[in-house]
Protein backbone atom coordinates (compact mmCIF):
# COMPACT_ATOMS: atom_id res chain seq x y z
CA UNK A 1 0.00 0.00 0.00
CA UNK A 2 1.35 3.42 -0.96
CA UNK A 3 2.48 5.70 1.86
CA UNK A 4 0.04 8.50 1.12
CA UNK A 5 -2.96 9.62 3.17
CA UNK A 6 -6.09 10.90 1.41
CA UNK A 7 -9.12 12.44 3.09
CA UNK A 8 -12.25 12.50 0.90
CA UNK A 9 -14.86 15.16 1.67
CA UNK A 10 -17.04 14.16 -1.28
CA UNK A 11 -20.68 13.19 -0.80
CA UNK A 12 -21.12 9.42 -0.30
CA UNK A 13 -22.27 8.41 -3.76
CA UNK A 14 -23.46 4.82 -3.58
CA UNK A 15 -27.16 4.51 -4.12
CA UNK A 16 -27.38 7.49 -6.47
CA UNK A 17 -27.78 7.62 -10.24
CA UNK A 18 -24.87 8.37 -12.55
CA UNK A 19 -21.77 10.30 -11.53
CA UNK A 20 -22.01 9.88 -7.72
CA UNK A 21 -22.09 6.08 -8.00
CA UNK A 22 -19.19 6.08 -10.46
CA UNK A 23 -17.15 8.42 -8.27
CA UNK A 24 -17.89 6.24 -5.24
CA UNK A 25 -16.63 3.11 -6.99
CA UNK A 26 -13.48 4.90 -8.10
CA UNK A 27 -12.82 6.22 -4.57
CA UNK A 28 -13.18 2.75 -3.11
CA UNK A 29 -10.55 1.44 -5.53
CA UNK A 30 -8.18 4.23 -4.49
CA UNK A 31 -8.78 3.16 -0.88
CA UNK A 32 -7.43 -0.29 -1.78
CA UNK A 33 -4.10 1.30 -2.73
CA UNK A 34 -3.46 3.87 0.01
CA UNK A 35 -4.73 5.11 3.37
CA UNK A 36 -8.09 6.80 2.85
CA UNK A 37 -10.74 8.20 5.15
CA UNK A 38 -14.17 9.49 4.18
CA UNK A 39 -15.87 12.41 5.95
CA UNK A 40 -18.21 13.83 3.33
CA UNK A 41 -21.98 14.02 3.61
CA UNK A 42 -23.51 10.58 4.04
CA UNK A 43 -20.46 9.08 5.80
CA UNK A 44 -20.40 8.42 9.58
CA UNK A 45 -17.49 10.85 10.05
CA UNK A 46 -19.35 13.75 8.42
CA UNK A 47 -20.04 16.78 10.61
CA UNK A 48 -22.22 19.56 9.17
CA UNK A 49 -20.95 23.14 9.42
CA UNK A 50 -17.33 22.20 9.93
CA UNK A 51 -14.60 23.93 7.94
CA UNK A 52 -12.26 21.91 5.75
CA UNK A 53 -9.32 22.38 8.10
CA UNK A 54 -11.42 21.51 11.17
CA UNK A 55 -12.38 18.24 9.50
CA UNK A 56 -8.76 17.50 8.63
CA UNK A 57 -7.59 18.06 12.21
CA UNK A 58 -10.44 15.95 13.62
CA UNK A 59 -10.36 13.05 11.16
CA UNK A 60 -6.95 12.84 9.48
CA UNK A 61 -4.34 15.31 10.74
CA UNK A 62 -1.63 13.47 8.80
CA UNK A 63 -3.47 13.89 5.47
CA UNK A 64 -1.31 14.45 2.42
CA UNK A 65 -4.28 15.21 0.17
CA UNK A 66 -7.81 16.40 0.86
CA UNK A 67 -10.35 15.96 -1.93
CA UNK A 68 -12.91 18.71 -1.47
CA UNK A 69 -16.68 18.36 -1.69
CA UNK A 70 -18.58 19.41 -4.79
CA UNK A 71 -20.18 22.75 -3.93
CA UNK A 72 -17.44 24.62 -2.11
CA UNK A 73 -16.24 27.14 -4.71
CA UNK A 74 -16.50 30.15 -2.46
CA UNK A 75 -15.02 28.55 0.64
CA UNK A 76 -11.40 29.66 0.52
CA UNK A 77 -8.95 26.93 1.45
CA UNK A 78 -6.49 27.33 4.33
CA UNK A 79 -3.05 28.77 3.59
CA UNK A 80 0.30 27.44 4.85
CA UNK A 81 -1.26 24.06 5.52
CA UNK A 82 0.59 20.76 5.61
CA UNK A 83 -1.57 19.13 2.96
CA UNK A 84 -2.76 19.61 -0.60
CA UNK A 85 -6.38 20.29 -1.54
CA UNK A 86 -7.78 18.89 -4.77
CA UNK A 87 -11.18 18.86 -6.43
CA UNK A 88 -12.86 16.74 -9.10
CA UNK A 89 -14.83 18.48 -11.85
CA UNK A 90 -16.76 17.13 -14.82
CA UNK A 91 -18.92 19.56 -16.85
CA UNK A 92 -16.90 22.58 -17.95
CA UNK A 93 -19.64 24.78 -19.42
CA UNK A 94 -20.71 26.16 -16.05
CA UNK A 95 -21.79 25.38 -12.51
CA UNK A 96 -25.56 25.32 -12.11
CA UNK A 97 -25.39 25.30 -8.29
CA UNK A 98 -23.92 28.81 -8.43
CA UNK A 99 -25.74 29.93 -11.61
CA UNK A 100 -22.38 30.14 -13.38
CA UNK A 101 -23.13 29.78 -17.10
CA UNK A 102 -19.74 30.40 -18.68
CA UNK A 103 -16.61 28.21 -18.88
CA UNK A 104 -14.49 31.31 -18.25
CA UNK A 105 -16.40 32.29 -15.12
CA UNK A 106 -16.29 28.71 -13.89
CA UNK A 107 -12.50 28.60 -14.27
CA UNK A 108 -12.20 31.95 -12.49
CA UNK A 109 -14.31 30.65 -9.58
CA UNK A 110 -12.09 27.57 -9.29
CA UNK A 111 -9.01 29.81 -9.28
CA UNK A 112 -10.53 32.00 -6.57
CA UNK A 113 -11.08 28.97 -4.34
CA UNK A 114 -7.37 28.26 -4.17
CA UNK A 115 -7.13 24.58 -5.05
CA UNK A 116 -3.71 23.00 -5.38
CA UNK A 117 -4.99 20.69 -8.12
CA UNK A 118 -8.12 20.13 -10.17
CA UNK A 119 -8.83 16.62 -11.46
CA UNK A 120 -10.77 16.95 -14.70
CA UNK A 121 -13.09 14.30 -16.11
CA UNK A 122 -12.94 16.23 -19.40
CA UNK A 123 -10.00 18.50 -20.31
CA UNK A 124 -11.68 20.11 -23.35
CA UNK A 125 -15.06 21.64 -24.16
CA UNK A 126 -16.51 22.10 -27.64
CA UNK A 127 -19.57 23.98 -28.85
CA UNK A 128 -19.25 27.23 -26.86
CA UNK A 129 -17.56 29.47 -29.43
CA UNK A 130 -14.46 29.52 -27.22
CA UNK A 131 -11.21 27.61 -27.59
CA UNK A 132 -11.74 23.99 -26.49
CA UNK A 133 -8.90 24.29 -23.95
CA UNK A 134 -10.19 27.54 -22.44
CA UNK A 135 -10.85 26.07 -18.98
CA UNK A 136 -7.71 23.95 -18.92
CA UNK A 137 -5.49 26.89 -19.87
CA UNK A 138 -7.21 29.38 -17.59
CA UNK A 139 -6.84 27.28 -14.44
CA UNK A 140 -3.84 28.44 -12.42
CA UNK A 141 -3.41 25.31 -10.30
CA UNK A 142 -2.15 21.89 -11.30
CA UNK A 143 -4.51 20.17 -13.76
CA UNK A 144 -4.79 16.43 -14.18
CA UNK A 145 -6.99 14.52 -16.61
CA UNK A 146 -8.82 11.69 -14.87
CA UNK A 147 -11.38 10.30 -17.36
CA UNK A 148 -14.39 8.37 -16.19
CA UNK A 149 -13.91 4.68 -15.52
CA UNK A 150 -16.11 1.69 -14.83
CA UNK A 151 -16.55 -1.11 -12.31
CA UNK A 152 -16.15 -4.14 -14.56
CA UNK A 153 -17.60 -6.49 -11.96
CA UNK A 154 -20.96 -4.71 -12.23
CA UNK A 155 -20.97 -3.73 -15.90
CA UNK A 156 -20.60 -6.91 -17.92
CA UNK A 157 -22.28 -8.72 -20.85
CA UNK A 158 -25.36 -10.82 -20.14
CA UNK A 159 -26.01 -14.18 -21.73
CA UNK A 160 -29.21 -13.16 -23.51
CA UNK A 161 -29.39 -10.13 -25.82
CA UNK A 162 -32.95 -8.83 -25.56
CA UNK A 163 -32.48 -5.57 -27.46
CA UNK A 164 -30.93 -4.97 -30.88
CA UNK A 165 -30.61 -1.25 -30.22
CA UNK A 166 -31.22 0.87 -27.12
CA UNK A 167 -31.32 4.57 -26.40
CA UNK A 168 -31.10 5.54 -22.73
CA UNK A 169 -30.34 9.12 -21.80
CA UNK A 170 -31.29 12.74 -21.36
CA UNK A 171 -32.89 14.53 -24.30
CA UNK A 172 -32.51 18.30 -24.55
CA UNK A 173 -31.01 21.28 -26.34
CA UNK A 174 -27.45 20.26 -25.49
CA UNK A 175 -27.98 16.92 -27.26
CA UNK A 176 -29.04 17.58 -30.87
CA UNK A 177 -28.14 14.05 -32.01
CA UNK A 178 -30.15 12.51 -29.17
CA UNK A 179 -33.22 14.52 -30.14
CA UNK A 180 -33.05 13.08 -33.66
CA UNK A 181 -32.64 9.57 -32.25
CA UNK A 182 -35.54 9.99 -29.82
CA UNK A 183 -37.88 11.17 -32.54
CA UNK A 184 -36.93 8.61 -35.19
CA UNK A 185 -35.47 5.43 -33.70
CA UNK A 186 -38.69 3.44 -33.88
CA UNK A 187 -39.05 4.21 -37.58
CA UNK A 188 -35.39 3.73 -38.54
CA UNK A 189 -34.99 0.46 -36.62
CA UNK A 190 -38.47 -0.89 -37.31
CA UNK A 191 -38.60 -4.66 -37.32
CA UNK A 192 -35.89 -4.88 -34.67
CA UNK A 193 -36.04 -5.05 -30.88
CA UNK A 194 -35.83 -1.48 -29.61
CA UNK A 195 -35.61 0.08 -26.15
CA UNK A 196 -36.07 3.84 -25.72
CA UNK A 197 -35.97 5.39 -22.26
CA UNK A 198 -35.21 8.88 -20.92
CA UNK A 199 -32.82 9.25 -18.02
CA UNK A 200 -34.15 10.73 -14.75
CA UNK A 201 -33.84 14.48 -14.35
CA UNK A 202 -33.38 16.59 -11.25
CA UNK A 203 -30.65 17.55 -8.83
CA UNK A 204 -27.83 15.07 -8.43
CA UNK A 205 -28.54 14.01 -4.86
CA UNK A 206 -32.29 13.93 -5.34
CA UNK A 207 -31.85 11.08 -7.83
CA UNK A 208 -31.52 8.03 -5.64
CA UNK A 209 -31.89 4.55 -7.11
CA UNK A 210 -34.42 3.67 -4.44
CA UNK A 211 -36.83 6.48 -5.36
CA UNK A 212 -36.45 6.02 -9.13
CA UNK A 213 -36.30 2.27 -9.59
CA UNK A 214 -40.04 1.94 -10.28
CA UNK A 215 -40.09 4.66 -12.95
CA UNK A 216 -36.69 4.61 -14.67
CA UNK A 217 -33.85 2.30 -15.68
CA UNK A 218 -31.43 2.88 -12.80
CA UNK A 219 -29.06 0.83 -10.67
CA UNK A 220 -28.93 -2.87 -11.44
CA UNK A 221 -31.78 -2.56 -13.97
CA UNK A 222 -29.69 -0.10 -16.00
CA UNK A 223 -26.62 -2.34 -15.86
CA UNK A 224 -28.69 -5.39 -16.83
CA UNK A 225 -30.20 -3.64 -19.84
CA UNK A 226 -26.79 -2.55 -21.08
CA UNK A 227 -25.61 -6.14 -20.81
CA UNK A 228 -28.66 -7.28 -22.78
CA UNK A 229 -28.19 -4.72 -25.59
CA UNK A 230 -26.27 -5.17 -28.85
CA UNK A 231 -26.05 -1.49 -29.87
CA UNK A 232 -26.23 1.53 -27.57
CA UNK A 233 -27.04 4.63 -29.61
CA UNK A 234 -26.57 8.08 -28.07
CA UNK A 235 -24.79 11.42 -28.44
CA UNK A 236 -22.06 12.96 -26.32
CA UNK A 237 -23.62 16.47 -26.41
CA UNK A 238 -22.55 19.56 -28.28
CA UNK A 239 -19.75 19.88 -25.73
CA UNK A 240 -18.28 16.57 -26.93
CA UNK A 241 -17.68 15.14 -23.47
CA UNK A 242 -16.42 11.57 -23.09
CA UNK A 243 -19.43 10.61 -20.98
CA UNK A 244 -19.74 7.64 -18.65
CA UNK A 245 -21.66 5.69 -21.33
CA UNK A 246 -18.47 5.46 -23.39
CA UNK A 247 -17.06 3.26 -20.62
CA UNK A 248 -20.18 1.55 -19.27
CA UNK A 249 -21.51 0.31 -22.62
CA UNK A 250 -18.36 -1.43 -23.92
CA UNK A 251 -17.75 -3.02 -20.53
CA UNK A 252 -21.29 -4.42 -20.88
CA UNK A 253 -20.63 -5.81 -24.35
CA UNK A 254 -22.52 -3.07 -26.24
CA UNK A 255 -21.39 -1.47 -29.45
CA UNK A 256 -21.26 2.30 -28.89
CA UNK A 257 -22.72 4.35 -31.75
CA UNK A 258 -22.30 8.08 -31.08
CA UNK A 259 -20.63 11.26 -32.21
CA UNK A 260 -16.97 11.29 -31.22
CA UNK A 261 -15.95 12.89 -27.93
CA UNK A 262 -12.92 15.11 -27.50
CA UNK A 263 -9.71 13.13 -27.00
CA UNK A 264 -11.41 10.06 -28.47
CA UNK A 265 -8.26 8.46 -29.88
CA UNK A 266 -6.31 9.12 -26.68
CA UNK A 267 -9.01 7.11 -24.90
CA UNK A 268 -8.86 4.31 -27.46
CA UNK A 269 -12.20 5.24 -29.04
CA UNK A 270 -11.40 4.73 -32.73
CA UNK A 271 -14.16 4.93 -35.34
CA UNK A 272 -15.08 1.57 -36.91
CA UNK A 273 -12.61 -0.17 -34.62
CA UNK A 274 -13.75 0.25 -31.01
CA UNK A 275 -16.93 2.28 -31.63
CA UNK A 276 -18.93 3.62 -34.58
CA UNK A 277 -18.94 7.37 -35.14
CA UNK A 278 -22.09 9.08 -36.40
CA UNK A 279 -23.55 12.55 -36.21
CA UNK A 280 -26.86 14.32 -36.60
CA UNK A 281 -28.34 13.77 -40.04
CA UNK A 282 -26.26 10.69 -40.85
CA UNK A 283 -26.92 8.12 -38.16
CA UNK A 284 -29.92 6.46 -39.78
CA UNK A 285 -28.12 4.70 -42.65
CA UNK A 286 -25.32 3.63 -40.33
CA UNK A 287 -27.75 2.12 -37.85
CA UNK A 288 -29.60 0.24 -40.61
CA UNK A 289 -26.29 -1.15 -41.90
CA UNK A 290 -25.26 -2.30 -38.43
CA UNK A 291 -28.60 -3.93 -37.72
CA UNK A 292 -28.26 -5.87 -40.96
CA UNK A 293 -24.65 -6.88 -40.23
CA UNK A 294 -24.48 -8.45 -36.77
CA UNK A 295 -20.95 -9.78 -37.35
CA UNK A 296 -19.69 -6.20 -37.74
CA UNK A 297 -21.48 -5.21 -34.54
CA UNK A 298 -19.95 -8.12 -32.65
CA UNK A 299 -16.41 -7.45 -33.89
CA UNK A 300 -16.36 -3.74 -33.04
CA UNK A 301 -18.15 -4.30 -29.72
CA UNK A 302 -15.55 -6.88 -28.68
CA UNK A 303 -12.74 -4.47 -29.56
CA UNK A 304 -14.46 -1.81 -27.47
CA UNK A 305 -14.76 -4.18 -24.55
CA UNK A 306 -11.07 -5.05 -24.71
CA UNK A 307 -10.14 -1.36 -24.75
CA UNK A 308 -12.23 -0.52 -21.69
CA UNK A 309 -11.18 -3.56 -19.65
CA UNK A 310 -7.52 -2.83 -20.40
CA UNK A 311 -7.50 0.93 -19.97
CA UNK A 312 -10.60 2.24 -18.20
CA UNK A 313 -11.60 0.19 -15.18
CA UNK A 314 -11.69 1.73 -11.71
CA UNK A 315 -8.67 -0.39 -10.82
CA UNK A 316 -6.65 1.08 -13.67
CA UNK A 317 -7.81 4.63 -13.02
CA UNK A 318 -7.09 4.38 -9.29
CA UNK A 319 -3.48 3.44 -10.00
CA UNK A 320 -3.15 6.34 -12.42
CA UNK A 321 -4.63 8.74 -9.87
CA UNK A 322 -2.25 7.54 -7.19
CA UNK A 323 0.70 8.22 -9.47
CA UNK A 324 -0.58 11.78 -9.91
CA UNK A 325 -0.65 12.55 -6.20
CA UNK A 326 2.57 10.87 -5.10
Amino acid sequence: MADVHVLWLTHKGDGYVGAPQTQYGFEQEVAQLCDCKFAGEGWPLYRAGESLDETVQRVMPDADWVIDKDNALFEEKPHDKGYMVGHFISDLHGKHHYKIKSPVKYADALNQTGYDAVFMRYPLIQGTGLRPDVVYDRLKCEKRWVPWSVEAERYHPRREKKYDVSFIGTVGAAYPLRKEIWDNIYYVARGHRILRQEAPRGKTYDRSVETLQDSHLVGEDYRRVLGETRILLFGCSRYRYALQKFFEAPASGCLVVSNAPSMAKRLGFVGDDTFVEVDAGEWEDTLIYLLENPSVVKRIAQNGTRNVLKNHTHKVRARQFLEMIT
